[in-house]
């Protein structure tokens, strides 16, 4: 199955699942200085807003910043952030509770490229392998993230190396995420 029909499948399962716990879909902060395409109806109150995950734009990809950054990112990794635009899958994998991260709008994907540039260059100067994060678990500082040589899924300290390999690339691990 190809990546964008697993994130789709993804999106729906958790949306489903939130609404058996919420009796909503999925919400975010709602703030009306950063709406979103994915934005469904009018805020529940003050403070959230249901959402449901949109196609971004064809033309959404990370192949200039692959370019500027002078490395190879996997095609699966590109699809996963320039599929949808939608709010964070809460999930878990392997024992951890897990925050995949989307972009919410378009201003969220370009920062989230401009963070993703900082991650690279960070890991470049500790002189260890190119990866790029992909979530967060409950840990503040342990990532979930993608190895730009490899495409394995692996959790990574902030500021060091890859210690555990989840899957062996994006597909397979985002099949294992149980929402």
């Amino acid at each position: 199955m190809a990546l964008k029909q697993i994130l789709s499948q993804l999106h729906d399962n958790y949306a489903a699942a939130y609404q058996r716990l919420h009796q909503t879909l999925p919400c975010m902060y709602y703030d009306p200085q950063w709406p979103s395409p994915c934005e469904v109806g009018e805020p529940l109150d003050e403070e959230q807003i249901q959402w449901r995950a949109v196609a971004q734009p064809a033309e959404n990809d990370l192949q200039a910043l692959a370019k500027a950054l002078e490395c190879e990112i996997p095609t699966a990794l590109d699809t996963y952030y320039s599929a949808f635009y939608a709010g964070n899958i809460v999930a878990n994998v392997e024992g951890h509770q897990i925050e995949l991260l989307q972009a919410w709008n378009q201003e969220d994907y370009i920062r989230l490229q401009q963070n993703i540039t900082g991650h690279v260059l960070m890991k470049r100067k500790l002189k260890q392998k190119d990866t790029v994060f992909i979530g967060l678990t409950e840990q503040d500082d342990l990532l979930l993230s993608v190895m730009l040589s490899t495409g394995e899924v692996c959790l990574e300290y902030v500021g060091k190396p890859p210690h555990h390999v989840l899957a062996p690339d994006l597909e397979t691990f985002l099949q294992q995420v149980a929402c």
